[in-house]
């Protein structure tokens, strides 16, 4: 007995199937992305300062003095819009990889502790 060929509708059908199925494992791909999936996920506010100590501290501080130890300078004083601080923030050589969420609690620390000190 040999198998019979299916029936045009029925090749389609399969085709938009695995279309279907390839769209939903890309959005999937894409929302794991985005939510930081394998990078350490979201921070609480309380790890913001080890946080920007670990990654940032080398090269920054936030103590409102200049240092030559730090090149790259003291941030207390910049005073950027978020979506500046952001940037700043994801362009910075750091020692790994930070997340979107890492990122973000980064830069919204950093603003936190310039208005504390305005």
């Amino acid at each position: 007995m040999t198998a019979r060929p299916a029936a045009p509708g029925r090749r389609r059908l399969g085709r938009v199937r695995g279309s279907i199925a390839l769209a939903a494992l890309a959005v999937a791909a894409v929302a794991a992305v985005a939510a930081g999936c394998g990078s350490g996920g979201s921070l609480r506010r309380s790890d913001a300062a080890k946080l920007f100590t670990e990654d940032c501290g080398m090269c920054h501080s936030l103590t409102g003095r200049q240092s030559p130890r730090q090149q790259g300078g003291d941030l207390l004083a910049v005073h950027m819009t978020r979506a500046e601080m952001l940037e700043f923030v994801r362009e910075m050589p750091v020692p790994h990889r930070l997340s979107a969420a890492q990122q973000e609690t980064v830069a919204d620390y950093v603003r936190a502790v310039e208005a504390r000190a305005r």
